[in-house]
């Protein structure tokens, strides 16, 4: 399966949103690590790279995918969508870091609100599971 997330999102994030964003996914690492998920950075090998400009994981080894990267300011050359937004993806193939990908766009969408559209191919049963995470321990409904 392939399991794609996909967004679309402003070009550009006001640094204190970003910073609220990253403040909880950081809240949430503790608790996915006690679930099982494992984070590695890009391709898989050394830690995951979060920080003013950028954030970017992957499962580890084995359980690695495409990276999941999500900077505030996007480098692209594309051309924003109708409402001036950015099309990104990312694919995990079912591994555990998935749920770290669910539960970070929850976050994102939370803080972010209009200024990303999330979509996802995961099951109920999955973006259920993300959704609990993020209301048990951000109170992120």
């Amino acid at each position: 399966m392939g399991y794609t997330h996909y967004w679309y999102r402003v070009r550009e994030i006001e640094l204190d949103v970003y910073f609220k964003i990253l403040t909880d996914f950081k809240r949430l690492l503790p608790v996915l690590t006690e679930e099982g998920v494992r984070l590695a950075g890009s391709g898989g090998k050394g830690g995951p790279v979060i920080n003013d400009d950028n954030l970017l994981f992957n499962g580890v080894d084995a359980e690695r995918y495409e990276d999941f990267v999500f900077p505030r300011v996007l480098r692209l050359w594309d051309e924003p969508d109708e409402n001036d937004q950015y099309f990104q993806f990312c694919r995990t193939s079912g591994y555990p870091y998935d749920q770290a990908v669910i539960a970070f766009l929850l976050i994102a969408k939370h803080h972010l609100k209009q200024d990303i559209a999330v979509q996802s191919d995961v099951g109920a049963k999955k973006l259920d599971a993300a959704k609990k995470l993020c209301q048990t321990t951000l109170g992120i409904s």
